[in-house]
């Protein structure tokens, strides 16, 4: 009989997205007796979210996240170095994490360093990764090819939007007076990553143009500075919520200042209209099957708003989705599992 041997698996967060992404597979690998092991770097409600979806381990808080380029180059060595020694201290066999969030750190301590990513748009951080990454496992959708590189069909959402994950549950919009088809779900980024920071969605001239249909408006802030001044014309969510899947997956459609959520919203079978201005490898199909749909003028994202309101494509595209997903897309946290099982011998 194989004997495979128990790890002390490190996974590091960025982003809140990195926790859906990882949480599946945290679950999984624990009850394999896996010692886990969680660092956040400090941004927004990360800890938070943390707390809620994966509260029962301890967490570890390295770093912050801060603005500007060489703030942020700064803050990602200081980062590494804070992590050269957690890890050492916590003798960890395999580090995981989504990016280059401890690659140096992982290289000198010469650790296994798993890197997910589906952002080769975003240079300095993609090629940072790829460069220390004992593997960089990336969507095939990616025209990326070198050694270490290790490709998957489908997105990253599917690691927990997979239908042997996730199943939405209408009680969650009866909660907000709110029912199927009768509502427009808004997704606002704040503007301090550099991957936004050029963008300027007219968020606040959208939502008075929406105001003239017959339907809710249901918005997420990243900023919730912002709430001030939509509070009395949208119902503002309040994150973290129990189920913020299922409010996405019964919206008509869904307007998105980010990508992810832009893309969270396609795979769940609703359209969405993506404001972000980013041009990415992995929203290609999407865009070109009529999931989602890149806008950039504000003329524009009007016209689309009023073909959504006029012609429900949704049952269209929930049948495009499901048809994908059960024959052409992974289900990525198996994929995750899969190169971390490759590690346990």
């Amino acid at each position: 009989m194989e004997i495979f041997k128990k790890m002390n698996i490190l996974f590091d967060f960025n982003h809140p997205v990195d926790v859906n992404f990882f949480k599946n597979s945290i679950k999984l690998l624990a009850k394999e007796q896996h010692k886990i092991i969680l660092t956040y770097r400090e941004r927004g409600r990360l800890k938070d979210i943390l707390q809620y979806e994966i509260g029962q381990y301890t967490l570890t808080c390295i770093g912050s996240h801060r603005k500007g380029f060489i703030r942020k180059v700064v803050g990602q060595l200081y980062r590494d170095y804070k992590f050269y020694c957690f890890q050492k201290e916590n003798s960890i066999n395999l580090s995981v994490c989504f990016g280059a969030t401890n690659a140096i750190a992982s290289a000198v301590n010469r650790i296994p360093y798993l890197a997910f990513d589906d952002d080769a748009e975003y240079k300095i951080p993609f090629y940072h990764a790829n460069l220390f990454a004992t593997r960089h496992i990336i969507p095939d959708f990616i025209k990326v090819t070198k050694k270490n590189i290790f490709k998957y069909r489908g997105f990253k959402e599917l690691a927990y939007l997979h239908p042997n994950y996730f199943q939405p549950d209408i009680s969650e919009i009866e909660k907000y007076n709110l029912r199927k088809d009768k509502y427009i779900f808004i997704r606002e980024v704040a503007n301090v990553s550099l991957n936004y920071k050029k963008e300027n969605t007219p968020i606040q001239a959208i939502i008075k143009y929406l105001k003239k249909t017959d339907y809710s408006i249901v918005l997420s802030l990243e900023d919730k500075k912002l709430i001030v001044k939509f509070e009395k014309d949208c119902i503002i969510l309040q994150e973290p919520i129990k189920d913020i899947y299922s409010l996405i997956k019964y919206a008509l459609f869904v307007i998105s200042s980010g990508d992810t959520v832009a893309r969270e919203a396609c795979l769940l079978g609703t359209p969405s209209i993506y404001t972000g201005g980013r041009s990415m490898s992995v929203n290609k199909e999407l865009i070109e099957t009529g999931c989602m749909y890149k806008m950039e003028s504000y003329d524009k994202i009007k016209s689309q708003i009023d073909a959504l309101c006029d012609n429900n494509e949704k049952k269209r595209i929930e049948k495009l989705i499901a048809e994908k997903i059960a024959d052409e897309w992974d289900d990525t946290t198996q994929v995750i599992l899969e190169h971390i099982k490759d590690f346990e011998n």
